[in-house]
């Protein structure tokens, strides 16, 4: 069984596709929305599926619950360039809307459906914005990747992103315990000691689920430095204007890993992103800078690099973090 938090994904070449979208879309709303933003959803998925009709190739829509079940999330692939002003209708409708064209390679829109008193911004104490894109491999019934952000409201974070082996039901059932102690864990724990935690669950798990070869790569943020552990297979890195740098891992996995895996502090300032992804993706760092995404909304600038860096064998997950700490201006000197 797919996540919340696992995009769904349905490719639209059709009119029966479209009709198949709208359903899903219904249901995932379905205890999540009020009946006005069933409705304005199923005009937003109709909108975008009809857009993609008119492509001579179609292209792809992704849906997911929003948030703890805020609101729907609706990502949109097409192959073709798409002018941003073609759906202007959309804005009406949807809580939030964005548009990326990389010329000649395709166009991803973001569209967002809340539920009232909802909001998708984040609150002044926060130091990061997060952006998430995950899929399932094609035609999976689950996912054993997963990820898990918090923002602990005093300008500190932490992230989380699971990776384990595709079509396993024993990883996919690893990846969520992972998802649950890390969300437990108190605010303040290094990222050594997350995992630590982690490892001690999996000590306690089943022998089935502790052999599963899942790694996992936890981040702690704040507004000057990001400290980051990883087992294994997840990787990242600081993705600066100009340039990328890695942030290493050792290998392991969550179920066998005799020694503690180090701990990397670097430096990040605002508008500096973080790039964390499991290994069913590859070149992101690089592709984040070759198609401009530094001033895209997260999740726009995710669902990109999973389009263009995915693999299609595998279970994938995108997760980018930017800074948007407020700058403190040195006081004038006198």
């Amino acid at each position: 069984m797919l996540p919340d938090h696992c995009h769904r994904r349905i490719a639209i070449a059709a009119p029966a596709d479209a009709g198949a979208a709208r359903e899903l879309a219904a249901t995932l709303g379905e205890g999540v929305l009020t009946e006005d933003g069933s409705g304005r959803l199923d005009a937003v998925v109709a909108a975008l599926s009809a857009h993609l009709l008119e492509q001579p190739s179609g292209g792809t829509l992704l849906l997911r619950r929003w948030g703890r079940r805020q609101g729907v999330e609706c990502l949109a692939y097409s192959d073709h360039d798409i002018a941003p002003d073609a759906l202007t209708g959309l804005r009406a409708q949807a809580d939030r809307l964005a548009t990326h064209v990389t010329p000649g390679v395709g166009t991803v829109t973001l569209a967002r459906v809340l539920r009232p008193g909802c909001s998708d911004e984040p609150s002044p104490t926060d130091t990061a914005l997060a952006g998430v894109a995950m899929l399932a491999r094609p035609e999976a019934a689950s996912c054993a990747d997963g990820w898990f952000i918090r923002c602990n409201g005093d300008g500190s974070g932490i992230a989380l992103v699971v990776d384990g082996a595709a079509g396993d039901a024993s990883s996919t059932d690893t990846a969520r315990r992972t998802e649950a102690v890390v969300a437990a864990t108190a605010p303040g724990l290094s990222p050594q000691m997350v995992i630590g935690a982690v490892r001690r669950d999996a000590a306690t798990a089943p022998s089935n689920e502790t052999a599963a070869g899942v790694t996992a790569a936890v981040l702690r943020f704040d507004g000057t430095a990001v400290d980051y552990t990883a087992l294994g297979t997840v990787a990242g890195a600081v993705v600066r204007r100009h340039g990328v740098t890695s942030l290493a891992a050792r290998w392991a996995m969550v179920g066998y890993n005799p020694q503690m895996p180090a701990s990397v502090h670097l430096l990040w300032k605002p508008g500096d992103h973080v790039v964390l992804h499991s290994d069913g993706c590859a070149r992101l760092p690089v592709l984040f800078i070759e198609r401009g995404l530094h001033e895209v909304d997260p999740t726009l600038a995710a669902a990109v690099l999973l389009r263009d860096g995915g693999l299609a064998d595998d279970d994938r997950t995108v997760v980018v973090l930017r800074n948007v700490a407020a700058v403190v201006e040195e006081p004038a000197s006198d």
